[in-house]
């Protein structure tokens, strides 16, 4: 089911935790500022050719970042669908395992790994590389938030 404005703002505001798969930047951003509006932990990730990346959005903590602070809006970055520019599929199940992992982390109250920080999957090397993600306390998104450092 594709979910949009106050459809998706009630499936959001009804779970516990939010798993993002979506394919382009336009849901992303749909599901991140519901998120935001209803304090409910994101967990996104997205694949590309051979790349992944994965991330843990918790606003329920002052510091965290939401994906908006990470991937801007205006950053104008080209979405092209995953039909388009394909995606190497063992790739997907990596990520999708990764996310329901950290989803049931978050449900049973487990420490959550990816909290701040962005995971890349490259499958061509098959490594993964870790980025530090900061809070924007400008971003559009989720600066009304109080902030702590």
């Amino acid at each position: 089911e594709h979910l949009m404005g106050e459809r998706l703002d009630t499936q959001v505001q009804q779970a516990q935790v939010v798993v993002d798969c979506s394919d382009n930047f336009v849901t992303r951003h749909a599901v991140n500022a519901a998120c935001v509006r209803h304090g409910k932990p994101l967990v996104s990730a997205a694949a590309v050719g051979f790349d992944g990346q994965m991330s843990l959005y918790d606003v329920r903590a002052p510091e965290s970042p939401c994906y908006a602070c990470a991937f801007p809006q205006d950053l104008n970055v080209a979405s092209e669908p995953c039909a388009t520019l394909g995606v190497f599929a063992p790739v997907v199940g990596i990520l999708g395992s990764m996310q329901a992992a950290h989803a049931l982390k978050l449900l049973n109250d487990t420490s959550a790994s990816l909290y701040g920080r962005l995971q890349l999957i490259d499958a061509r090397s098959m490594q993964f590389t870790s980025i530090q993600l900061q809070r924007n306390p400008r971003c559009l998104v989720c600066a009304h938030r109080p902030f702590r450092v």
